[in-house]
């Protein structure tokens, strides 16, 4: 082919005008099929998306003929040639899968990188080539393999991936967690299922998956787990129902901030917090309920509520029997800024206790810097400041820089020029608009 004539089809391929490119697609189909899929590779590389779009569907035209041109460019130099490579080859689904694999050279990273993200575009068989690729032996390749099943939108993609959530490396489980984070609402009941038979480690990351689909219907699955399972388990199931905005849940994690352990407790009162569940009757009852635990959480959370009967309920926990329930509500006390808790708090500094003693004195010192109101540095008008004044050449006072008339003797502060009559500030030696002197005006 001339020289000229291959060098002015690929600008034209190249070209961002549809009208020229579109001429250029008709010159090729007339030329040898191994020549014009040359031609349209060396224009892979470019990055104007409808170019882009026209060389695939050319290409896509030429079907198993163009595979061995598009594996090969899985080497180019260009991102973008591979990925482009990667994406014509993966559009022309399982059924060139055979052909595909032949040709896939051996021991290859970057090429079986480029492998395992084209075979997540082919779906159908090509999946199972997919889900080999999870147990290669090079971590990266594994890695690439999991990450791009994130392509895919077949279902049985999703059972392979929860049992990676077992692999030893960590790496491998955070790739797989944050694929399935993606695909995991191809195939939800495979991610409910596994909560039953995976192992602790993998159990972690279900319970994640599924606390992010925050349906009701899960309640009982994380109440069972916070029941039964070990504490890691526990308190990510905690986080799911933290999740689920239900009066139900709201109602289940008051509950267990009675519960005997510390963790669990505080991590149900992290998730009312989230939940922002206000002063419902629940946590109002709780702050007087027979376990001291639950009174001391309750109380905690009833401090972020500025709500008169909270309060009220605030006060009588000052005389808690429980220590660590007086020292929560001067806290809370303290966070709410009521003035009316002045009286209460200073009632508490010959309490018996030191912890009390001195969580009320935090308190009142906390209630007294609320009070102080700073007072508001009172700023000069623009016209009395010194950068802003020039004297008036009547009276001598200052003035205002942008005054049209003294204020004090009513002069007339703007000159005009007698030479042009245009308006001259009075520091003006001369005319800007003419060039006349005033000096001796």
């Amino acid at each position: 082919m001339i020289k000229e004539y291959r060098t002015k089809l690929i600008e034209g391929l190249a070209n961002s005008s549809p009208q020229i490119r579109k001429k250029a697609l008709s010159e090729l189909k007339k030329m040898d099929p191994k020549e014009a899929i040359e031609i349209l590779l060396s224009v892979l590389g470019e990055k104007n998306d409808d170019v882009q779009s026209d060389i695939g569907k050319a290409l896509l035209n030429y079907k198993e003929e163009a595979l061995p041109f598009l594996v090969k460019a899985f080497v180019d130099s260009s991102w973008v040639v591979r990925s482009a490579a990667s994406r014509i080859i993966g559009a022309m689904g399982d059924s060139a899968l055979s052909k595909f694999l032949e040709l896939i050279p051996k021991n290859a990273d970057d090429v079986d990188y480029w492998m395992v993200q084209t075979l997540s575009l082919m779906g159908g068989q090509a999946i199972q080539c997919l889900v080999k690729a999870f147990h290669h032996t090079n971590v990266k390749i594994r890695i690439a393999a999991i990450r791009a099943a994130a392509n895919s939108t077949d279902p049985e993609i999703v059972p392979p991936l929860l049992e990676m959530l077992e692999d030893k490396n960590w790496t491998v489980r955070k790739a797989t967690f944050d694929t399935l984070e993606k695909i995991q609402h191809l195939n939800p009941k495979a991610v409910l299922d596994s909560l039953q038979s995976t192992s602790n480690e993998a159990k972690y990351w279900v319970i994640k998956l599924a606390g992010e689909r925050k349906t009701p219907d899960l309640i009982p699955v994380f109440c069972s787990i916070v029941e039964h399972d070990a504490e890691e388990l526990k308190l990510e199931a905690i986080n799911a129902l933290s999740l689920i905005d239900t009066a139900e849940t709201k109602k289940i994690l008051v509950g267990y901030l009675s519960h005997r352990s510390w963790i669990i407790r505080k991590t149900a009162a992290e998730g009312i917090c989230q939940l922002g569940i206000g002063a419902t009757e629940e946590l109002i009852g709780a702050a007087e309920a027979s376990n001291s635990d639950m009174r001391f959480w309750s109380v905690k959370l009833l401090g972020q509520i500025p709500e008169p009967r909270v309060f009220s309920l605030l006060l009588e926990r000052l005389h808690d029997r429980d220590v660590s329930v007086r020292v929560a509500a001067c806290q809370a006390l303290g966070t709410l800024g009521e003035k009316r808790a002045l009286a209460p708090l200073m009632a508490l500094m010959s309490d018996p206790s030191e912890e009390v003693r001195t969580a009320s004195i935090l308190a009142i010192s906390q209630i007294g810097e609320k009070d102080e109101k700073p007072t508001p540095k009172q700023s000069l008008p623009a016209h009395l400041r010194p950068e802003n004044q020039i004297s008036c050449p009547h009276c001598g006072k200052q003035v205002g820089r942008d005054f049209t008339f003294c204020p004090f003797c009513l002069g007339h502060l703007a000159r005009e020029c007698s030479n042009c009559s245009r308006a001259l500030k009075p520091e003006w030696k001369g005319c800007p608009y003419c060039g006349k002197p005033t000096n001796n005006e």
